[in-house]
């Protein structure tokens, strides 16, 4: 309520932004641990027009949802809970932790548990792969300039 009632005092009809909510790992009070709170939140907001998600990897996988083995059914889930035409944006990063850890403890593309071919497949998923990616990743310019040359060898065509 607190954070619908924030968002309705915020946004305004004239703007042009749009405030995006992140998905959230679970981690003690945090709120948007599933779809569900998320979409609670935007259905709350008045001018939820305004409002869209950017979807984080990590966040999502140490939530519970199991992006390395049923990606498609997370993003089904998805559609139905709040909709696609809401997911703005991802931030991708692999996790430290096990599915389900509610740790939010981000890794290098490839050295946790979520793997370099799930998330190879969320930048290829055909629901996703033309949204702005954004990484997350403990790195350096030098880290950085590696992972994208490695997703965009790895991206494919269509």
């Amino acid at each position: 309520k607190m954070i619908i009632d924030a968002l309705n005092e915020v946004l305004h009809a004239d703007q042009a932004t749009t405030l995006l909510l992140e998905t959230m790992a679970g981690k003690g009070s945090e709120v948007g641990r599933t779809f569900e709170e998320i979409a609670r939140i935007i259905d709350g907001v008045e001018l939820s027009d305004h409002v869209g998600v950017c979807l984080d990897t990590c966040h999502i996988w140490d939530a519970g949802y199991d992006i390395a083995g049923d990606l498609d059914g997370v993003v089904r889930e998805f559609d139905q809970v709040i909709g696609l035409d809401r997911l703005k944006a991802i931030h991708l990063n692999d996790s430290l932790n096990p599915c389900g850890a509610h740790k939010d403890r981000h890794a290098r593309i490839g050295e946790g548990h979520i793997g370099l071919d799930a998330l190879v497949r969320v930048v290829n998923h055909p629901a996703l792969r033309e949204l702005p990616f954004c990484l997350e990743t403990p790195n350096d310019l030098e880290g950085y300039k590696r992972e994208i040359g490695l997703l965009r060898s790895l991206r494919t065509e269509g």
